[in-house]
């Protein structure tokens, strides 16, 4: 499973009129508590609703929602005609119910988007928060400068359902104490170090491959299901079309043959033209191509059938891509012609779902919420380096070549998801290398946590000071991507690092060993287990140990 870190999708609204500020310069403005001055938005199966209730002294806004089962977002947005500046900060009182991140986000003239996510659990009372546009990072959009800001959000993101009431919400005092830090990297005076130990983050050597991950996985897939062909990601119902695709991957570069092949068949074979079942897991419906879903149940679940999509589940582009990588390899490595036919369906349907987008162009989203609605807007920065990386191994080098002009535009700054650092260098190459500098410097990223008496170093999944957590799929990407094209002893030091993290799992019987999905709960991930495996955490692992780069298909 990817983490997909989920963030409210901003249009930059036209200024149809000036806020009437009702008083004198350094007092308070006037509240924004009015529900008719938001606009909201929901993701595609997500909805929000905004009603006025009593507030601490005044009608306040009350938010209520519910995200997708996997992820969503939702949406509040305030056009405040540049009256906002880095000296004045925006004040309002919290108080939460219910499960998710809260964003606030200032958006500026060319569409910069800065940010500051906090969880929602930290305000289960009222709470005055103070935050000013140097609090917040640059997520994405327009360039790393905040200028005049014309829009204000607060946006609500993860899983679950709630509710948020925001009182007394406005233009606050310039000068106020803020509730926040500064936005921007907390950089580790050790980052330069040199030498090898704990301290630089080098090893010398890469601890062997410990062979009871590789048993994990094929255990997984013997116990899934009953035809034994996907694995489970989280030991659940669940089969991911991602996660499915790297396993299979781990599968051939172990010499597991037969293993991918039940992979890979299960999805060649799910190409029924004439089907007609929306919610099946196959490539078409009625006739048109779409992709496979996400995400599908293994078995029976009351309603809900074996090899069916759950609600609100998406075809995902990037999931459509490292199948596609999947089966080139398999191509290569066997040199096959076995899987022809559904490797030109997943090409031509990603080029047919290409968009011109200068300087280059990207590939669009895909079906969304089970097939309601087909792509967004806009162009998806993770899945366009995962369709890059498929487009090179097809060969088709004039959409690779539109795809880098496009994420070289677009997908950039210090407050990335740590994937589009990662595995834009897996993807692209030694002369991004320097990109891995930026969460392997940044303590926002990179985390130090004591695990059964023991320091493990690991990154989260993005961006928070706050939050000590390790996303170990993170470790995985990090420690290849060094080995592919940078510091070979700082890659082993996060492959080594993986080690510390796998514990003993037995599955039916069988003895294996398993790394969790995260270390603990925080930062948004109350639904993980850590007392269970996760299958893409036990094949970055073997990514990593065999010094492999999934998205060349080559060795270091």
């Amino acid at each position: 499973m990817r983490v997909k870190i989920s963030i409210g999708i901003i249009t930059i609204f036209c200024l149809t009129a000036i806020l009437s500020f009702v008083s004198i310069a350094g007092e308070s403005a006037e509240l924004w508590n009015d529900v008719s001055q938001w606009s909201t938005n929901a993701a595609d199966g997500c909805w929000v609703t905004v009603k006025p209730f009593d507030g601490r002294q005044a009608q306040a806004l009350e938010i209520n929602y519910m995200l997708k089962e996997n992820s969503g977002w939702v949406s509040l947005a305030k056009v405040v005609a540049g009256r906002i500046t880095e000296n004045d900060p925006i004040e309002f009182y919290i108080k939460a119910g219910g499960a998710g991140d809260i964003e606030m986000k200032f958006i500026d003239v060319d569409g910069s988007i800065f940010g500051k996510k906090v969880p929602l659990k930290r305000y289960t009372e009222w709470t005055k928060v103070v935050i000013y546009s140097y609090n917040a990072d640059h997520w994405w959009g327009g360039d790393d400068k905040l200028d005049q800001i014309v829009t204000f959000e607060i946006a609500i993101s993860g899983r679950g359902s709630g509710s948020v009431m925001i009182d007394e919400i406005g233009p606050g005092t310039p000068g106020d104490e803020a509730s926040f830090g500064m936005g921007g990297a907390v950089l580790d005076p050790d980052r330069e170090l040199p030498g090898n130990g704990f301290r630089p983050r080098r090893d010398a050597e890469l601890i062997a491959e410990d062979p009871l991950v590789l048993e994990y996985l094929k255990a997984m897939q013997d116990t899934s299901s009953g035809d034994k062909a996907l694995v489970s990601s989280m030991e659940d119902n669940i089969a991911q079309t991602f996660n499915n695709s790297i396993v299979a991957i781990a599968f051939i570069l172990k010499g597991e043959r037969e293993r991918a092949e039940r992979i890979l068949d299960f999805y060649a074979n799910a190409t029924r033209v004439n089907n007609d079942d929306p919610t099946l897991q196959n490539f078409f419906y009625k006739g048109s191509p779409r992709g496979f879903y996400q995400s599908v149940l293994l078995n029976d679940t009351g309603p809900v059938k074996a090899y069916h999509a759950p609600a609100g589940t998406d075809r995902w582009i990037g999931d459509m891509a490292w199948l596609l990588i999947a089966y080139k390899y398999y191509q290569k490595e066997y040199k096959s012609d076995r899987y022809d036919t559904i490797i030109k369906l997943i090409r031509d349907l990603l080029t047919f779902y290409y968009k011109d987008d200068k300087p280059g162009g990207y590939i669009q989203h895909g079906w969304r919420n089970n097939d309601e609605k087909l792509h967004e807007g806009y162009g998806h920065p993770e899945a366009n380096i995962d369709c890059y990386a498929a487009m090179r191994l097809c060969k088709e080098d004039e959409y690779a070549a539109k795809i880098k002009g496009w994420i070289d535009a677009n997908v950039k700054g210090p407050a990335l998801a740590l994937d589009n650092y990662s595995w834009r260098v897996l993807a692209m190459g030694e002369e991004y290398k320097d990109l891995l500098n930026i969460p392997e410097y940044d303590l926002r990223y990179r985390k130090t946590l004591d695990i059964l008496d023991e320091k493990v170093v690991g990154f989260f999944h993005g961006p928070d000071i706050e939050v000590n957590n390790i996303w170990v799929d993170g470790n995985g990407h990090m420690a290849c991507a060094y080995m592919a094209y940078g510091d070979s002893g700082r890659g082993y030091f996060y492959a080594n690092q993986m080690d510390k993290l796998l514990f003993d799992r037995n599955i039916s019987s069988r003895r294996t060993r398993a790394l969790p999905y995260t270390v603990n709960k925080t930062g948004g991930y109350e639904w993980v287990d850590s007392s269970k495996g996760f299958v893409s955490c036990a094949a970055w692992y073997i990514f990593a140990k065999n010094r492999f780069n999934p998205m060349t298909l080559e060795k270091k």
